[in-house]
């Protein structure tokens, strides 16, 4: 049902028409408010109807006209019409009268004291009676909660929005008066009333409001910062109930209006407006909405390929990322997009300005709004890994497996970069990527006629620098899918495929060509990111870690077989090991794998780089084992060696005439 909104009228203290309640003794006073009390630490009057009051919660101070002396035998009322009425005991509940054809509603004298102070202030100047009334019981006590909501039920909608409505001409406090009242309107009222506030507030003093609390709950700064995101939680989802009404309703242009404010940088925030807009959608709860504020920018993009900025990217990669988990997690919308126009957009994910130092949302913003915009970001990245093609239509089940490699380059080759900032989020991302579709992503990778071909491995190098060696929070994850991939150890993978077809004609046109050349290709990835880590790597302790624990996993049926090294190998992949033990086994590694200087294994960068080639080199051991070897035609075998040598050199850049087992030494 469409609800008629009617618009403010003449301003009128909160109780009207009420019938005198007789009074026997003076009415007791009350104790000090919460403005009475700040005004009193502060110096000033304790009257919430002085001007200090008013300058100090908002608004542009009024003369304040003083209720008559005298109290009548049947009670108060102000000037005017209407106004407080006074009850000589606190324990008798208050009737106030309700419009005509209303049951009249009764009242605490709590929330009856809190209507009395509120019609003290000017009615230009009553919201902030309310918002203090609202502060003075804001905790979560169900004696809190129940106060705020039986206020504002005596006030009713109408009321309230009437309040509201003064609200635009205290561009100081309105703000945070605003965020008060509609706090405490989505306890008591209906979405459908929710929305004459908003509307009565306005798109402006609304996208006001949204900012800062926004900004606020971002912020270490900010003085009780839990309550402040819960609060800005509250009116996100707010947002996205009012958004989700019948076209029309009241407040939905206001809502509307206040993002558009934000995304168009109209309004002012400490961060991109885009980013604060993204902030509330995505906690909206309104999967439509969210779809719909990422289909503008889309179709947008898809009009003008330069009108994506890389926030307004990150931004709509945030709000589908937090859609409600379904087939396609709406990912659906991307593989809409051209190819030439997806990979811009993953381009743009890990893009920022030239010379900026940081992307935009992550400069003068607070650091939780920061982690939220990064985590907002690795939640799509997320959604992109686990992504199951075949529950995507038939047209766009190809399109979704290369949306997972080709996100999977684009932002291992951007995972250091300001925003993503080699962050573990963002590994463990990149590596269920990789763990999900090892075969796929390597494939693509090495195949010079795929649109997605890595050229020279940069992209799967990079991976393995910063993912597997540098990083620990996805290195078991992507050095269990390589040994998977290759078949170390009892696992069944490629090297055995390509050692049982013993190079055979047939089955190297059917299959074996194409697995010789991915196996050189992620062999010389591995190698090149083994050598750029080691030289970067200062720490000699994080060096020899990361060459027991990712590279020692190639070799791993070696170490488990020496009972010297075995269990001290078992407690470094179980992280319960020391550096005693990490010790221990890369000494092990150099002495039987004859790298060694002056009898000790050399943990210096150009050390461990030799070692690393050769543990590299030791994935060939499986071609030349007598099962291998016997019966197989050397004529055959050639044509294998140097089609996975090809693979390495298309990963590494390096032609070398021997067996070339990638991360070579180069001129």
């Amino acid at each position: 049902m469409r609800i008629q909104f009617r618009g403010p009228v003449q301003s009128r203290p909160v109780q009207e028409n009420k019938p005198a309640v007789s009074q026997a003794a003076p009415p007791p006073q009350a104790g000090p408010n919460l403005a009475q009390r700040r005004l009193t630490q502060d110096g000033f009057t304790p009257d919430t109807r002085s001007r200090q009051a008013q300058s100090l919660f908002g608004g542009t101070p009024t003369p304040y006209q003083p209720l008559p002396t005298g109290t009548p035998a049947g009670g108060t009322s102000a000037p005017g019409g209407g106004g407080p009425v006074l009850t000589p005991n606190p324990t008798v509940p208050v009737v106030t009268t309700a419009p005509p054809g209303q049951a009249a509603t009764t009242v605490s004298p709590q929330v009856q004291a809190a209507l009395d102070d509120i019609n003290a202030y000017q009615p230009a100047s009553q919201p902030i009676g309310l918002a203090s009334a609202l502060k003075e019981h804001g905790s979560n006590s169900p004696e809190d909660v129940a106060f705020r909501r039986e206020l504002m039920t005596a006030l009713g909608p109408d009321r309230v929005a009437e309040l509201m409505g003064h609200v635009s001409a205290m561009p100081s406090d309105g703000p945070d008066i605003a965020r008060t009242v509609l706090t405490a309107a989505t306890e008591a009222f209906p979405v459908a009333d929710q929305g004459k506030l908003v509307k009565a507030l306005g798109p402006e003093m609304l996208g006001a409001a949204l900012a800062t609390g926004v900004e606020a709950a971002g912020s270490p700064d900010t003085v009780g910062r839990d309550a402040a995101l819960a609060q800005m939680q509250g009116l996100a989802k707010m947002v996205g109930d009012l958004s989700a009404l019948p076209a029309g309703a009241p407040g939905q242009a206001e809502v509307a209006g206040a993002l558009d404010r934000l995304k168009n940088n109209e309004q002012f925030c400490k961060g991109p407006g885009v980013t604060t807009a993204a902030w509330l959608v995505a906690n909206s709860g309104n999967d439509a909405l969210k779809s719909s504020f990422a289909n503008g920018y889309l179709e947008a993009y898809k009009a003008d390929a330069t009108s994506l900025s890389p926030e307004e990217a990150r931004a709509v990669a945030w709000t589908l990322g937090s859609m409600t988990p379904s087939a396609t997690n709406g990912l659906d919308t991307l593989l809409a997009l051209p190819q030439a126009e997806r990979s811009g957009f993953l381009t743009a994910l890990g893009t920022a300005p030239e010379g900026a130092g940081a992307a935009p949302e992550l400069k003068n913003t607070g650091v939780f709004f920061q982690q939220d915009v990064q985590a907002g970001v690795n939640g799509f990245l997320e959604d992109v890994a686990n992504l199951d093609p075949s529950r995507f239509p038939t047209g766009q089940q190809q399109a979704a497996r290369e949306l997972r490699i080709e996100t999977f380059q684009k932002v291992s080759l951007a995972v250091d970069s300001p925003f993503f900032g080699d962050s573990a989020e963002t590994h463990l991302a990149l590596a269920h990527m990789f763990e999900k579709d090892t075969a796929g992503i390597i494939n693509a990778s090495a195949d010079s006629k795929e649109p997605l071909m890595d050229i020279e491995g940069k992209a799967l190098a990079k991976f393995f620098d910063h993912v597997a060696f540098r990083g620990e929070a996805g290195r078991d994850i992507v050095m269990e899918a390589v040994k998977q991939y290759l078949g170390t150890g009892d696992r069944v993978g490629i090297v055995d495929t390509l050692v049982e077809g013993k190079g055979d004609v047939e089955f190297m046109k059917a299959r074996g060509n194409l697995l010789a050349r991915d196996l050189g290709f992620v062999l010389g990835a591995l190698g090149v990111g083994s050598q750029s880590a080691m030289a970067s790597l200062d720490s000699e302790e994080a060096r020899k870690k990361a060459i027991v624990t990712v590279l020692g996993s190639l070799v791993e049926t070696a170490i488990e077989a020496n009972p010297a090294v075995s269990g001290m190998y078992s407690k470094i992949k179980d992280g319960s090991a020391g550096e005693v033990s990490v010790d221990k086994v890369f000494n092990w590694l150099g002495e039987h794998f004859g790298v060694t200087t002056e009898g000790a294994t050399d943990a210096s960068k150009e050390g461990i780089q030799t070692l690393a080639n050769v543990l590299i080199h030791a994935s060939w051991r499986p071609f030349f084992g007598n099962d291998a070897l016997q019966g197989a035609s050397p004529a055959d075998l050639t044509p294998l060696y140097e089609l996975v040598n090809g693979g390495v050199a298309l990963a590494d850049g390096y032609v070398d005439p021997n067996l070339n087992t990638g991360g070579a030494p180069r001129n």
